[in-house]
């Protein structure tokens, strides 16, 4: 029971923090929607840089990225109230399930969308130097995916969301035997 309070605390300070870390994201890079000239950023498109309408594509690569950490956001969100109903003992509920089945979902989702953007799209800001570090672009895309994390923690939710699915049916199947077995007696 501890041990659920010590998960509770700190998927609660996890889903708040990341709450604050989304706002102050989201207003840093809404200001540059409206003041920053992209002229002179470097846009590499599979591999052929693209001089003409970079500030669509920079534009788009932002909301890109806001919907990627919102969708983390979600996931840990679910996660928490998961949390908060097994330190109520409700741990057979279908509720966990849907939620475990959507966190796996969106972590899998999340990680080949970045995956599949670092391979084709390279972003340098004008002050990144060059050869001495990654474009933005990988460095937001690597934050995103956590390289092979991304992916493995959306097949465990996967799989422990059938795991509460079948722990649902075994109870429910108990339930019934012992209400023969009490019928017989």
């Amino acid at each position: 029971m501890r041990t659920l309070k010590i998960l509770g605390w700190l998927t609660h300070f996890l889903t708040v923090a990341i709450f604050l870390f989304g706002i102050v994201f989201f207003f840093v890079t809404k200001s540059s929607f409206r003041y920053d000239d992209f002229s002179e950023w470097i846009l590499f498109i599979n591999g052929t840089e693209l001089i003409e309408d970079k500030s669509v594509i920079i534009k788009s690569f932002f909301i890109i990225i806001w919907i990627l950490y919102l969708l983390y956001f979600v996931a840990i969100f679910l996660f928490n109230l998961s949390v908060r109903n097994f330190e109520k003992r409700d741990f057979y509920n279908n509720k966990h399930s849907k939620r475990f089945n959507w966190i796996g979902i969106i972590f899998i989702f999340n990680y080949t969308v970045a995956l599949i953007l670092s391979n084709y799209l390279i972003i340098q800001r004008p002050d990144d130097i060059i050869d001495k570090s990654l474009p933005f672009s990988k460095l937001a895309f690597t934050q995103l995916q956590s390289p092979l994390g991304g992916l493995i923690i959306g097949f465990f939710f996967l799989v422990l969301s059938q795991v509460f699915k079948e722990a649902k049916i075994q109870k429910e199947e108990n339930i019934e035997l012992k209400q023969e077995n009490e019928l017989t007696i």
